[in-house]
């Protein structure tokens, strides 16, 4: 163990030491920083569990701070990647999920995919309603698909009708 001096009030200090004794100055910037940051790295699982996942699963916080990609798995999963029946992340997938990257049954997100109904910028579902939508019934700024309000009038009455439109 040695002696170093605090760059702030030059007292002799062990190099072992994270922080000066005399002036609270950190000695180890990287180290205070993941300190200062590690609670934002948090986690809740509940305990009441359906079909073996837990009924809430939340995961969030920077990776270098032990959030990261480690996925939220349960009925209701809330993180940076989220994998349940109802998921809410950056990436989610689940039977409703709604993310950066929403991928499920229905799929909500600026990229969209969805089983059934897909909304977000760019939308692919068999209801695809987006930026861009790609889909069997599709509406958007550029939609392609078999139905759409520009090729098939019948569909366009059902939107008109659907959202009160005359």
């Amino acid at each position: 163990m040695g002696l170093i001096s605090c760059p702030e009030c030059r007292h002799q200090v062990s190099d072992k030491a994270a922080t000066c004794p005399g002036c609270g100055h950190p000695l180890k910037p990287e180290e205070a920083q993941l300190r200062a940051y590690a609670w934002r790295a948090y986690e809740y699982k509940s305990k009441v569990t359906i079909f073996g996942l837990p009924l809430i699963h939340i995961v969030s916080g920077p990776s270098w701070a032990g959030g990261g990609l480690k996925p939220a798995k349960g009925i209701i999963a809330i993180g940076n990647v989220a994998i349940g029946v109802f998921a809410l992340g950056g990436v989610a997938l689940g039977g409703v999920a709604l993310g950066g990257i929403g991928m499920g049954i229905i799929g909500l997100g600026g990229l969209a995919l969805g089983l059934f109904v897909a909304l977000g910028g760019g939308a692919l579902g068999y209801i695809a309603i987006g930026g861009l939508a790609v889909g069997v019934y599709s509406v958007g700024g550029l939609s392609i698909g078999l139905h759409t309000i520009y090729n098939d009038p019948e569909f366009l009455e059902k939107i008109r009708h659907l959202f009160g439109f005359f």
